[in-house]
């Protein structure tokens, strides 16, 4: 599949109005593979996925006959049989035809919006002139802030729904305010800062809180100009430099597309991209780093899965919505990704945001009963937890050395979550002597931790 910079996306859009979107239908020649006709999901922005028997195609087109947006047609990839399209669901019932070498097929999604108060709010940070432009190597840049934090909210939304899914947990993510055009709702928020001042958290706190505070809220902040570059999340608010923003796509019908861009980035510019240094590879690191800030936001530890979110995974977000991976300058030939080696969530992750009250779905009353209970033997080598509401999560993470979680209780989210669970021994074997803490958290998202359950020794249990 030969797909770089946008002269050959252009090429393949122009190949797709001839072939998709024309000639007679077959709908046995092409499948939806994770999604079944009729299903109502939370979120607008599907990926569909799937194969179709052309195994020449490079692309695919989706029609939304529901929808009357700009964005009713959109055009995905395919590569040898396979396929992905990004979908943009109205609220209510949408009826999608996917349609791809020759062939077509109908899809019906009901997107219902989610009720759960606990939301994530996109804020793009200026200094006090409100200047919310950005330096860019493409001479005509539309500098198009809100478009490119929208784009990034709804990829990551998406991303994490379908990743839950995965895992079993149903396709929960986080809620995002849509505008009427379904968008994702970005604030400029102005500080009062001097040009060039640097970064400085409390004027950020300041003016958000004056200017785009909401209840239940976290947030995801970009910086504008000026104001250093950085990549950090805790305490309800993920922070990103905004310096790289230049090369993520402007809306979801060129998402796919921007994750396909293998034109190098000058030099002048700063980029983040862990060597690759071209469109695509600025795109994916920085947007999955985004998300990598937000979810620390809900309390989740590192991971050790490298392709996790929550280790290094970010820096293959793109390969979760692409089938062929372009050249970079540390990469001089395009290749075929691997779905396993694809950003995810890793089992740990997912068990520990499927009980966060972000990823809730719909506004729960949380009854008002005692924080799950942690009784630590030393004697018997045994930790015994408690819980009246029922525990939802138990890990075990070494934030000593080498940080991160890689053990989670295995807890059916299909049963009645468990009230009591005994861990001995055998459950932080493989941490091979290392000192770790004990993470519990309930169905209602309560919690609490233990960091050091045995006093550093663990000598009897190697």
């Amino acid at each position: 599949m030969a797909i770089s910079g946008k002269h050959g996306w252009l090429a393949v859009t122009a190949l797709v109005m001839t072939l998709v979107w024309g000639g007679a239908a077959r709908a046995a020649d092409i499948a939806v593979g994770n999604f079944t006709g009729g299903e109502t999901i939370r979120y607008s922005t599907p990926l569909l996925m799937g194969s179709l028997a052309d195994q020449k195609a490079q692309a695919v087109g989706l029609v939304n006959l529901s929808s009357q947006r700009p964005t009713r047609k959109m055009i995905g990839l395919a590569h040898k049989g396979h396929f992905k399209v990004l979908a943009d669901l109205v609220p209510g019932e949408n009826k999608l035809v996917v349609s791809g070498g020759g062939a077509s097929t109908n899809l019906t999604l009901t997107f219902k919006p989610q009720t759960n108060p606990y939301m994530v709010r996109a804020i793009f940070y200026t200094d006090k002139t409100g200047d919310a432009g950005y330096l860019s190597p493409k001479a005509n840049d539309n500098q198009d802030v809100k478009g490119r934090m929208s784009t990034a909210m709804l990829l990551m939304q998406s991303f994490s729904a379908e990743s839950m899914h995965r895992m079993g947990y149903g396709r929960k993510t986080f809620n995002v305010e849509l505008e009427p055009d379904g968008t994702a709702k970005t604030f400029v928020v102005k500080g009062d800062q001097a040009p060039n001042s640097g970064l400085n958290q409390g004027a950020i706190d300041a003016a958000i809180n004056a200017q785009a505070a909401r209840p239940n809220t976290h947030y995801l902040v970009l910086t504008g100009r000026g104001m250093g570059y950085t990549a950090i999340g805790g305490g309800g608010k993920a922070m990103m430099g905004g310096i790289t923003i230049y090369s993520w796509p402007d809306s979801i019908a060129n998402a796919q597309a921007a994750f396909m861009d293998a034109t190098p980035i000058d030099g002048k510019y700063h980029v983040d991209a862990i060597g690759r240094d071209v469109y695509w590879a600025n795109s994916s690191t920085c947007i999955g780093a985004c998300l990598h800030e937000i979810d620390h936001t809900f309390g989740l530890p590192h991971s050790m899965d490298p392709f996790c979110i929550m280790t290094r995974g970010h820096d293959y977000f793109n390969r979760f919505f692409t089938l062929v991976e372009p050249p970079s300058k540390t990469s001089h030939k395009a290749a075929d990704v691997n779905e396993d080696q694809i950003a995810r969530y890793c089992r740990v992750t997912a068990n520990n945001l499927a009980c966060n009250k972000f990823f809730a779905l719909d506004d729960i009353q949380y009854p008002d009963v005692p924080a799950p209970e942690m009784v630590v033997d030393r004697q018997a080598r045994r930790i015994t937890i408690k819980s009246q509401a029922g525990i939802a999560f138990v890990g075990l993470e070494v934030p000593f050395a080498n940080p991160g979680a890689d053990y989670c209780v295995p807890i059916d989210p299909k049963k009645p979550a468990p009230k009591e669970i005994v861990l001995g021994p055998k459950d932080w074997k493989s941490l091979n002597g290392q000192r770790f803490q004990v993470r519990v958290i309930d169905v209602n998202d309560r919690g609490g931790t233990d960091r050091d359950p045995f006093g550093g020794d663990y000598g009897k249990d190697k």
